[in-house]
């Protein structure tokens, strides 16, 4: 039996009895078979974008809290350095002067003792309560107890054991009779870590 298909031209032949035969127009036997479909899966819904934190904000503030304390550490190694307690050489110079001029002023000898080196602590040192009490009155009289105005300028000159750190410090000062200020020297010296008036 025939089919009804009128074959054309190379024909492939099929060994299956009843089949139809039909030309495949534009394949041959080296020809591969076309592709099958392939599966795409669908695209998965887009994500929403994280909120992102301020980090910006915080560098800025650890930057600035930084630069803070660095400012603060270089002053105080630029004043002179700091102690224990936290005060700079300089602040504690500043203190020994008004210490002394004060205890000068208020006649008290053992405060000069205490607060004073060299020169001043033999003469202090060496002195009899009677001798000191009447010539503190006689200063007191002739006005030639200074006032120290202001404290302008402190040279520090560190130094190594067994020598002494030592300062010298320039103040403005008034004693009782003069009208006008005149600038005056201080020489110190650090002494068991307490800074003395010596000169």
């Amino acid at each position: 039996m025939q089919s009804s298909t009128t074959p054309v031209g190379d024909e492939r032949a099929c060994t299956a009895v009843g089949t139809v035969k039909v030309k495949l127009r534009g394949v041959s036997p080296s020809t591969p078979p076309p592709a099958r479909p392939q599966y795409i899966p669908p695209r998965e819904p887009a994500r929403e974008p994280r909120t992102r934190r301020p980090i910006g904000r915080w560098v800025a503030a650890l930057v600035i809290a930084a630069l803070v304390v660095g400012g603060v550490v270089a002053f105080a190694l630029l004043r002179g350095g700091t102690t224990a307690t936290g005060a700079s050489d300089e602040d504690r110079i500043r203190v020994a002067i008004d210490d002394f001029t004060m205890a000068l002023r208020d006649g008290d000898l053992a405060g000069l003792r205490a607060g004073t080196c060299g020169p001043l602590a033999s003469f202090y040192g060496g002195i009899s309560d009677e001798d000191f009490a009447a010539t503190h009155d006689a200063a007191v009289a002739s006005g030639s107890i200074p006032e120290i105005l202001s404290v302008d300028t402190i040279q520090i000159t560190p130094a190594e054991a067994p020598d002494v750190t030592t300062a010298i410090a320039q103040v403005t000062a008034r004693g009782g009779s003069e009208t006008a200020p005149s600038p005056r020297t201080f020489d110190l010296a650090l002494e068991d870590e307490t800074w003395k008036v010596c000169a």
